[in-house]
Order: structure tokens, then C-alpha cells, then sequence
């Protein structure tokens, strides 16, 4: 029981009826084996003769909730049994037996268990075994309408309708009609009349709702993990030690994951992935030790195997369609290292290591009828080859200043060939038009159509060097430290036919200082300080590793060109945005006018990609950019009286993504924790704690369009903008690139207050009995704040109903509004009370009351009606009230 951990001792454990009751058949047994050494000093005999215990018992859980046992086995709604083991054997401690053997058995069948055992002889050999069964509850409130859940084929039920709003349109996907509610709206018709829908479209839609809505069923989320473990260590020598482990593991259960049915529509569905994958790592060691060095060499191994290929579904909307979705693939990994180092001299010491590694993956790729040209290669023979190197010198100059000295070498080389995949979209049938390249790749005119993919992979390699000098120096009781940073990132991808990364360089320099002194016999003070300075050489036009196309020129259908994307590109010194203009006054030619048409961005056809991969000028990710960092902790130790003691610390970080014009511009994040602890007699004690955390951060983003010169919305005379940076329709258009009105900007700001009250008082009722209780409280809320603004056109603006009034607006700027805050109340209280029965056995009652309320606007937006372009799944928020009550016996020996 997760949460009945926290009080210092194991809690439970199921045991099946026939394991409990041959645990109480045994412990006549041991209390007889184990009877002399009752006559021992209590404490001597604790040291030197480890007690063994057996813990038995029953408990019942007041309701089923899976975000109450996410991870504890409790879960679901009744009784369970409980047992824990912890056994001890072997020579005693007088004795000339090196032999001692442990058995540790925690919540064993609860499905939150480990078991541990190990013998050994000291000085000769250690045997190791362990055991894990763990499970990780998702969600036991998803539903979907598939049928085969828990397979990797998944169909639609029989009578599946496809979901329209029959009043909007009579052929688009929307899952709004599943709501007998959102479904129903009126609509605005072709002549510009909001009319209700018709009795034809009524019926449509109750069709619809009786046969799809009905269809929805419920599927547990959760993961499974049973692990074994061997291990040994063997004494070959009093100077050499061969160590070695093996471990198994196999996870299975189902995860959802989002998957597109439609990658043009944007249509998508959420799966239950299935999740059936054993992995089996090894470890040997071999460690030589003498007086002034040591030495030590290893391999480690791993082999993931999945045994799940893909996931295929039928399409909600066209069941004719059957779109899949590959697994994570099987791969391997081994590597060897060698550790070693040597003392000089006292005080100054210097530790190497190398370390060398290969992962490859060569599983095979799924076959897909719809390529047009077919797979260029039967998988991807991956192949990453890993280097590491440092070396670390350390020296005490004199007794009051030492200093160390570090290098650091990592390379991760990926050395995964380039090939180059042609393909559309999911569920993408072929366009009229040709694609501008069939001619390059030696194919007939029409044989690829301008919507298809002709995209390669990016094998991305990263080196790093990395530099480390510090040292410490003491004044008195004070000390102090700090120290120097350098590191140098360089990434690259081999084979590309240009550079593949958008931060191909990037250094960060960092300074650290520390200072630690003890300010009165009863005080202690610690304060640290660091600033690092990140600076990249960021390349906005790295993109086009990913689609060689870029780099000729296109034919046919194209007319006029005389360059290559890229060709075009290092002409002007643009990136694929184009120039940060809007609609040319006079008209653009040749090359201007094919690859910066009407100064937009390169249109995707000439660069054979349905994705627009270019970037926005600014654009930076925040892992690749500019980064200015700061960095405060204090803390603070204060045993006020010999009762009484405070702890108190302070932590401040602060990141400016200083050349960042998009993308993460900014974060804060700072705690302050506060915890005292009383005693108010030997025997009573109180302590009490608060937190609280402080996160923010900024994303500024641009929901840029398209320069046109249309004049007007459905009729000549619909020509009025309301609330925008412009006031007619033609100058929204002619600068829909630049539109101010279309920059946006996102406030994250994250809360959370943790108080906690613990009780606890011992020796009551003749010293049998001990009392302890503890109340924790937390709130955590996000509030997230948008800045900007969309267009919507007038529904009334069409091109078959009247020209709207003089000064009606036909196009209508809406501002953004912040998203609903999400709330998190949790509220726990632990009460436990142990009786001695006699010196070697006592009974344990706990009890737990957990309540959980969560807000969130994220599960309001999977129920019917709410979405529509996207599956619901129905989830619900995980609230919940649980109370655990739980008795057990424990018997020491």
C-alpha cells in the first residue's frame, strides 16, 4: 500500500489463503530455533543478531478508483490479504560461519511487489535473486467503439454510420452528431437563412446516434511489469572481485495513443496500444584493487524484443480503409568499459574511463501496398556507435584548499543510412496534378502526383566536449566552492545532402559558488549560485535534410525555373518563409514568382513534401537556443532548543531565451519549503511542513496566412473587417503574411501548496502501545493565459446570399480567451496504531481516507458532441474518495 508506506515500515502484502496460513504454521518453529537469544542485552542483541519478522493480516478498500492505485494493487473495491517477509539466517556473529542468507518480500501479490534474496559467504561469494511485479493503472474510464480492444486489428461495430452534421454538411466527418444536443444546431443554408434542420436530417441524425453511440464500451488502460533478477559476486582473489547480474523483463498491457486516420483532414482516433515487449539485459564486471590503484572492466548488453508489429484500425470516417501504425522496434545494445584510477600521492587522485558502444536496429519494415515507388530498403540497419571518455584529477594543494580538474568526451555517432522514402499521406489517395519531379527520378510524366512525399531520414549525430575546474577552500568553520564549466555540442547528420541540424553548434559556459558555514552552535547556513551562458549557431534552413527535392530544380508541371529550392534560397539569403513582405504591387517573375509566389513561403510541391517544414524567421526551440540561466539556492538548519528544529530551503531558477523572437521566450520556476519538528516529551512528538512551488513560463507563436489580393467575402460588396490591424477585407489580405493581429502569446502559470501535520506518541498504555497519525493537504493549479486573436469570416457572407448590409462586417477578428484554470485538491489523512502483545509479536490497525478533485478542461473535451474531427474517448476526471482500513499481526523472532 503506497501511501501506508510513508510510515517507516513495510505494510502489505497479499498472501494467498494457503501461503498465510503455512506462515503461521512456522512460527512455533523459529520462536523455538530462535529462543536464547531472548536472553540478551535487547539493543546488543539487535546489532549483532538481525531479528526476523513475518507479518500476516486482512484489509478492505471502501471503493474502486485507479487513480487511488495507480501504483499500490488497491485499486479495486473490497478485501485483500496482507504479508510481508523479512528473514535472516546463517552463522551467528560469535560463530566461525561467514555464511548469512535475506529473504525480503514486500506486498508480494499485490501487484506493487518485489522479493529479495541473497547468500553469501563474506570474503568469498554473494548470490543475488529478485523479483518485480509491478502494474501501472491508466485509466479504467476510456471507451471507444471498436471492436477487438486488446488485439492490434481493430474493427468498427457492424451498422457503424458515419458521423455528419447533416444540416452543415452532408459528407464531412464531424462527431458532433453524436450528441443528440450539439448535433441538432440550426445552420446557416447557401442563401444566407439560419434555418433548423429538417425532419430528413433529424432522422439522419438519430440514426447515427442509435447506431454509433450505443457502440461505446469501456477498456481498462494499465501496464504490467514482472521482472526477475540473478546476480553474483565472486572473490577470485583478495585483490579481484568478478561480479555479473541478469535481468528479465516483460511488459505487456495497453497504453492509448494518438493516432491520425487522416492526416489532410486532420482526422484521428485514440487507440489502446497494445503492449507485449521482454527485455533482458546483462552485466559482468572484473575489478582488480591495490594499494594505490584500481581497475575495472565490464560489459553490459541489452535486447529489447517486441512482439506487437502494428496497430490497424478502420477508418470512422471510411471503414473501407484500414490505416495501421508501427510498434517500437526490437534492437540491441552492447558495450564494454574499463574504469580506473591511481593515487599519486596523499590527497591527489586520478580517475579515468572509456567506454565504447553499439545499438542496432534491424527490424523489418511493415509492407505497404500504397507506396508508389515501394520501400527503397527491407528496414533501417541502424546502427548507433557510442564513445565516452573522461579523465578526472583531484588534489588537496594543502589542508584548507582542494582543487579538481575534468575532461569529458561523448560521442554518439549515428551511423544509419540515408534513404530516401516516397509515399501519401494516410488514407491519401493521388491528386490530378504531377508532381514537378517524376522527370529527376526517371519516372513518366503522372506517375507521382504533387501531393505525394518524397522525403529521407536524418540520422542525427551529436560529440560534446566538456571541460570541469573547481576547487574549495576553508576559512575556519566556512567553506567555500565553486567552479567553471565549458561544453561544446556539435551535431551533424552523415550522408545528408546538406546540414540536417538547426543547432549544428551550440557552447554554454557555467559558473557555480557555494557557501556553507555553521553561523551559531545551532544555526546552519548554505547558499549556492550559478550562471550559465548558452550561445547556438542556429541554421533556420536545416529543414531541407529531410526533402532532397529541394536540391533540383523542378520540371514539369513547373515552368521557368532555373534553380533548386535551395538554389533559390542561397540566392537571396532567404529561408523557406520567404521575404517578410505582403502582396507585391507589382507582380513578381521568374524565380521570385515560382518559389516565393506573391512573397509567400516556398510553396511544398516544389520541394516534394505535404508537410510545411520551413520555420518561422525567430523561431527557436528552446532546447536548440540562445539561453541565459540563473540559478539561487538557500537553506537554512536551526535547532532552536534541544526539542525544536526548523529546516528551511529556497530554491530560484530563472531562463531568458534572450534572441528567441517564437517559441519559449521565457521561464521561472522557485520553492520554498518550510519543516519543524517538536518533541513535546520522550514519548511525544509533532511535526509539520509546508511547500510551496511557482512555475512560470512564456510562448509567443504567429498564426501567419497566406498574401492574396481577394477584395471581398462570398459577394463584391462584403468588404469590412471588424476589430483587426486592418479595416477592409483586400488589406487583411494583401499582408496576411504579416498581420500583426496574428502574433499570439501564451502565460503558463503553475501553483502548488503542500501542508503536511504528523503526530506521533509512544508508550502508552504500560509501553505497549504506539500511537502515530499524519494529515497532508495540496492544492495544484494551472492557469493558462492566451494573448492574440483568429478570423472568422461572417456566416452570413456568402456568395449565394445577399451583399450584407452597408458597414456589416464580413470578417470578424475574435479575441483569444484564457483556457479554463485546472485544479488538483488532494486531501489524505493516515492514522496507525501498533500493540505489543509481548516482546516478540504485536498487531497493527491503520486506517487511510484519500479524496482526489481534479478540474480539468481536458476531459470536457472527450465526451460526445464536444469534438469535431477527433474520437471521443469519454474519459473522466480521476476523482475520487477511498478509505483503506487494514489489521495485521506481526511476529519477530
Amino acid at each position: 500500500m503506497q501511501d501506508m508506506k510513508k510510515h517507516g515500515e513495510r505494510s502489505a502484502a497479499r498472501f494467498t489463503g494457503p501461503a498465510a496460513y503455512s506462515a503461521i504454521a512456522v512460527l512455533p518453529f523459529l520462536a523455538s530455533v530462535n529462543g536464547a537469544a531472548a536472553a540478551e542485552d535487547p539493543a546488543v542483541a539487535e546489532l549483532t543478531q538481525p531479528k526476523s519478522s513475518i507479518e500476516i493480516g486482512a484489509g478492505d478498500v471502501s471503493s474502486s478508483s485507479y487513480k487511488f492505485g495507480e501504483y499500490n494493487g488497491l485499486a479495486h473495491k473490497g478485501g485483500f490479504v496482507l504479508g510481508n517477509l523479512d528473514l535472516s539466517g546463517g552463522g551467528s556473529y560469535d560463530s566461525d560461519s561467514v555464511t548469512r542468507w535475506n529473504l525480503h518480500a514486500n506486498d508480494v501479490g499485490l501487484q506493487a511487489s518485489d522479493a529479495r534474496f541473497d547468500f553469501r559467504e563474506q570474503g568469498r561469494f554473494k548470490i543475488d535473486l529478485g523479483f518485480d511485479d509491478w502494474r501501472h493503472n491508466l485509466s479504467d474510464t476510456y471507451q471507444s467503439p471498436y471492436q477487438g480492444l486488446g488485439s492490434t486489428d481493430l474493427t468498427l461495430p457492424p451498422g457503424w454510420q458515419k458521423p455528419i452534421v447533416p444540416q452543415v454538411s452532408a459528407t464531412a466527418l464531424n462527431y458532433r452528431s453524436l450528441s443528440t444536443i450539439a448535433g441538432r444546431g440550426s445552420a446557416v443554408n447557401p442563401s444566407g437563412q439560419v434555418v433548423a434542420p429538417t425532419a430528413s436530417q433529424l432522422a439522419t441524425l438519430d440514426g447515427i446516434v442509435a447506431a454509433d453511440t450505443g457502440a461505446f464500451h469501456p477498456f481498462n488502460l494499465h501496464t504490467q511489469r514482472k521482472a526477475g533478477e540473478v546476480g553474483f559476486q565472486v572473490n577470485l582473489s583478495p585483490a579481484l572481485l568478478a561480479s555479473g547480474s541478469f535481468r528479465h523483463e516483460k511488459r505487456d498491457g495497453f497504453q492509448a495513443i494518438g493516432a491520425p486516420t487522416s492526416a489532410v483532414q486532420e482526422n484521428s482516433v485514440v487507440l489502446p496500444n497494445v503492449i507485449d515487449t521482454i527485455t533482458d539485459q546483462i552485466n559482468l564486471g572484473l575489478e582488480y584493487t591495490h594499494k594505490k590503484f584500481f581497475l575495472q572492466a565490464g560489459y553490459y548488453g541489452s535486447i529489447f524484443k517486441n512482439n506487437v508489429t502494428a496497430m490497424s484500425w478502420q477508418d470512422p470516417n471510411n471503414p473501407t480503409l484500414t490505416p495501421s501504425i508501427s510498434s517500437a522496434p526490437s534492437n540491441r545494445f552492447n558495450q564494454v568499459n574499463l574504469v580506473g584510477g591511481i593515487n599519486f600521492y596523499p590527497g591527489t587522485k586520478l580517475v579515468a574511463d572509456l567506454s565504447y558502444g553499439r545499438s542496432e536496429q534491424n527490424e523489418a519494415f511493415l509492407k505497404d501496398a500504397s507506396l508508389p515507388l515501394g520501400l527503397p530498403e527491407t528496414s533501417a540497419d541502424a546502427l548507433v556507435v557510442t564513445k565516452l571518455a573522461s579523465i578526472k584529477l583531484t588534489t588537496r594543494v594543502t589542508p584548507k584548499l582542494g582543487l579538481f580538474a575534468r575532461y569529458k568526451y561523448d560521442d554518439r555517432d549515428n551511423q544509419t543510412p540515408i534513404a530516401t522514402f516516397v509515399f501519401y499521406d494516410v488514407n491519401l489517395a493521388k491528386g490530378a496534378a504531377s508532381s514537378a519531379f517524376n522527370t529527376a527520378l526517371g519516372l513518366p510524366a503522372g506517375t507521382l502526383s504533387s501531393n505525394v512525399n518524397i522525403m529521407a531520414d536524418r540520422p542525427q549525430s551529436k560529440k560534446v566536449n566538456e571541460f570541469d575546474l573547481g576547487g574549495d577552500y576553508s576559512l575556519g568553520r566556512q567553506k567555500l566552492s565553486g567552479g567553471y564549466n565549458w561544453q561544446k555540442i556539435e551535431r551533424r547528420c552523415d550522408g545528408t545532402w546538406i546540414n540536417c541540424s538547426s543547432a549544428p553548434e551550440s557552447i554554454e559556459r557555467t559558473f557555480h559558488g557555494e557557501w556553507h558555514a555553521p553561523l551559531l552552535n545551532d544555526l546552519d547556513a548554505r547558499m549556492s549560485y550559478g550562471y550559465a551562458s548558452r550561445r547556438v549557431h542556429y541554421d533556420s534552413n536545416a529543414w531541407l535534410a529531410l526533402v532532397p527535392m529541394a536540391n533540383v530544380i523542378p520540371g514539369s508541371p513547373v515552368v521557368g525555373a532555373t534553380t533548386s529550392v535551395y538554389g533559390y534560397l542561397q540566392q537571396t539569403g532567404l529561408t523557406g518563409f520567404g521575404p517578410l513582405l505582403g502582396y507585391p504591387s507589382v507582380p513578381l517573375t521568374g524565380n521570385a514568382a515560382i518559389f516565393s509566389p506573391n512573397n509567400n513561403i516556398v510553396p511544398q510541391s516544389l520541394y516534394g513534401s505535404r508537410d510545411n517544414v520551413s520555420e518561422i524567421p525567430g523561431m527557436r526551440r528552446f532546447n536548440l537556443a540562445d539561453r541565459n540561466r540563473n540559478r539561487l539556492r538557500l537553506s537554512l538548519d536551526w535547532q532552536a532548543t534541544d526539542r525544536l528544529s526548523f529546516t528551511n530551503n529556497v530554491e530560484f531558477d530563472h531562463n531568458d531565451y534572450l534572441h528567441s523572437v517564437y517559441g519559449l521566450q521565457k521561464s521561472t520556476n522557485w520553492s520554498v519549503g518550510l519543516d519543524g519538528t517538536y518533541a513535546l516529551s520522550d514519548r511525544l512528538s509533532a511535526s509539520a511542513f509546508y511547500t510551496h512551488e511557482d512555475q512560470r513560463s512564456r510562448i509567443v507563436g504567429d498564426g501567419f496566412g497566406s498574401n492574396t489580393n481577394v477584395a471581398f467575402i462570398g459577394r463584391a460588396g462584403n468588404t469590412v473587417v471588424d476589430g483587426s490591424c486592418y479595416t477592409t477585407v483586400q488589406a487583411r489580405n494583401n499582408n496576411g503574411k504579416l498581420d500583426p493581429c496574428l502574433n499570439w502569446s501564451s502565460d503558463t502559470h503553475d501553483r502548488a501548496d503542500t501542508l503536511g501535520l504528523t503526530l506521533a506518541w509512544n508508550g502508552l498504555w504500560a509501553h505497549r502501545l504506539d500511537l502515530s497519525g499524519d494529515i497532508v493537504f495540496s492544492r495544484a493549479r494551472t492557469d493558462i493565459g492566451v494573448n492574440g486573436a483568429s478570423y472568422a469570416n461572417n456566416p452570413f457572407a456568402l456568395a449565394g446570399a445577399p451583399v450584407l448590409p452597408a458597414g456589416t462586417p464580413a470578417v470578424f477578428l475574435i479575441p483569444a480567451a484564457d483556457l479554463p484554470p485546472v485544479v488538483t485538491r488532494t486531501f489524505e489523512v493516515r492514522v496507525s496504531g501498533r500493540y505489543a502483545l509481548s516482546q516478540s509479536s504485536d498487531l497493527r490497525l491503520m486506517y487511510e481516507y484519500a479524496r482526489t478533485k481534479v478540474e480539468d478542461f481536458a476531459y470536457a473535451g472527450q465526451q460526445l458532441g464536444t469534438g469535431t474531427e477527433q474520437l471521443p474517448t469519454l474519459e473522466q476526471a480521476p476523482n475520487y474518495v477511498v478509505q483503506v482500513v487494514a489489521l495485521y499481526y506481526r511476529y519477530r523472532f
